[in-house]
């Protein structure tokens, strides 16, 4: 009982790294307004999912030494601090882009104590398979949550929106911290093992799946308010498209096993986006069904994972989140360093081309 308790406040983490991710970068057009250069704009968002993939390794000897009570209380006190920075200091790009990076130090730990929690518990297979489709759920829930709150709150004041997200946030560390206890690893289960090489084999296709989910989420605000002439559709496109990948995390659970299939039909439905890109509502139709898609296939790419970690389940699952997060990262370079048109056939190409990390079992 007490470790589904545990896990279930745990699995809130995904959910608040995607949420205040996913809403900064709807924020894209005024954080530009606000700054007036592409560069610090493009920094300020991706600085976080940077320094998360560079920092969240060395979360895993921490996890093990803590446990997860503290490390959630030391996590969640350092990211609130970060972020109580940010808010004070959002007009400077500079001290943004410092305390947006302090931030990832603290983010880095997020999914992968939500992951590392679910690979240690004593819970049976099937249900473990459910909550690795729920954190991949609770970080789509916050890519809708994010671009409505905090997106939309940027439009009329961005200190405010933040002012709330630390009220809330500290709420829930006060109660998590009460509640969550340290998990013991299913010593019945479980078999030790070395670290393989095979792990990266998860870790690259899921860093191509969500660089393509990024970069449309990127693009997505920008497109909605030149079409619509208004900065709410915007928010709203983001948050449809995350409804799409969420539909997507919830129904992975139907179709068993690594399926070549996913990711290739995801790569045609964005090239017939490229097609229709000038015809509005045709290029948002394939659009969501690409988002759909994606939604299959990150949720995949954590069950893969799973698979390819069996023996050194702490570990693997540690460095592919931590890694699969460079996606975050890279999704607002692209989006940023390509114009609409030629971002849409160029992660087409890199979706289909992921497929060669997928190494199909017969399980």
């Amino acid at each position: 009982m007490n470790e589904t308790k545990s896990l279930k406040f745990l699995i809130i983490l995904p959910f608040l790294s995607v949420f205040f991710q996913v809403g900064i970068l709807s924020s894209g057009p005024q954080l530009q307004q606000m700054y007036g250069n592409s560069f610090y704009t493009s920094t300020f968002i991706a600085i976080t999912p940077l320094i998360t993939m560079i920092f969240g390794s060395l979360w895993g000897p921490i996890l093990k030494t803590l446990g997860e009570k503290k490390t959630f209380g030391v996590a969640l006190l350092g990211w609130i601090l970060s972020l109580i920075l940010i808010t004070i200091f959002l007009s400077n790009p500079i001290l943004g882009i410092i305390f947006r990076g302090m931030q990832g130090i603290f983010d880095a730990v997020f999914f992968s104590i939500a992951l590392a929690g679910v690979s240690k518990s004593s819970i049976e297979g099937n249900l473990k398979a459910k909550y690795y489709g729920a954190i991949e759920f609770m970080a789509s829930f916050g890519s809708i949550m994010g671009p409505l709150i905090i997106g939309t709150g940027f439009v009329f004041n961005p200190k405010y929106v933040l002012l709330l997200v630390i009220i809330i946030v500290s709420l829930y560390a006060i109660l998590g911290y009460n509640i969550i206890k340290n998990i013991k690893i299913d010593t019945v289960e479980t078999k030790k093992g070395k670290f393989s090489p095979k792990i990266f084999l998860a870790t690259f296709f899921g860093i191509v799946i969500l660089s393509t989910i990024v970069s449309n989420q990127a693009v997505l605000p920008g497109f909605g308010e030149n079409s619509f002439n208004s900065p709410i559709v915007g928010k709203f496109l983001v948050s449809i498209f995350g409804t799409f990948i969420m539909l997507g995390n919830m129904l992975k659970h139907k179709i068993k096993g690594v399926k070549y299939w996913i990711p290739m039909i995801a790569s045609v439905m964005l090239f017939i986006a490229y097609i229709f890109i000038n015809f509005v509502f045709v290029y948002l139709l394939f659009t969501m069904i690409t988002g759909f898609l994606l939604g299959l296939s990150l949720t995949m790419s954590s069950e893969y994972a799973s698979k390819l970690s069996k023996g050194f389940e702490e570990t693997g699952m540690t460095v592919y989140s931590s890694l699969r997060i460079s996606g975050n990262f890279l999704g607002p370079y692209l989006a940023g360093m390509f114009t609409h048109s030629n971002l849409i056939i160029i992660m087409s190409v890199l979706t289909l081309a992921s497929t060669g990390f997928l190494k199909v079992s017969k399980e």
